[in-house]
């Protein structure tokens, strides 16, 4: 792949985060102390320098063909409201996805919308046989979200991140391409 994909949903688009998202993405990630609550890496308060060092992550992770991170746009005026990407492990076909929205836009299905396109796109363009995805404990609503498209928990890792001093367990799930390919027929 030459150039970052764009996609379209019925009411998003995915697209590459720019310089110009920067303010959006300070304003979304500073929204509320549970979107970094939430999140293995963002911090909170959520300043200017982490947004830069962000957006060099993502042009970098799809440089070295390692990360395809979108930004999540309402159709409607482009503005960006969160991200959702794709850490890829190319060798062993298969990649961790990971996201974030702005807490104005919880509960919207805007994930689950932006979820499916990602399933499509590391399944059937990148072809990978698995996509998994972690959540802390104290935030069941992702682990709905991963339920609701195809993915099954496969376990609890104990004590896998250390956040703000403390050690945390992650839920996993995961959906394997068969899986995913049955079921859009």
């Amino acid at each position: 792949m030459q150039n970052f994909p764009t996609f379209s949903t019925v009411r998003l688009v995915l697209s590459l985060p720019t310089i110009s998202d920067l303010e959006d993405i300070i304003i979304h990630a500073n929204s509320t102390s549970e979107i970094a609550g939430n999140t293995i890496t963002f911090p909170y308060p959520y300043e200017e320098k982490h947004a830069h060092f962000w957006l060099k992550m993502t042009e970098e992770g799809f440089a070295k063909k390692d990360a395809n991170i979108f930004a999540i746009r309402e159709k409607e005026n482009l503005k960006l409201i969160g991200a959702i990407g794709l850490h890829v492990d190319l060798a062993n076909r298969k990649a961790e996805v990971g996201y974030w929205l702005g807490k104005s836009f919880w509960n919207k299905g805007y994930v689950s919308e932006a979820l499916q396109r990602i399933l499509q796109f590391g399944f059937e363009e990148l072809h990978l046989n698995k996509i998994y995805a972690s959540h802390f404990p104290h935030n069941p609503a992702s682990g709905k979200v991963l339920q609701k498209n195809g993915f099954e928990f496969e376990g609890i890792l104990k004590q896998e991140v250390l956040k703000n001093g403390q050690f945390l367990d992650l839920h996993r799930y995961a959906i394997f391409q068969e899986k995913y390919l049955n079921s859009e027929k």
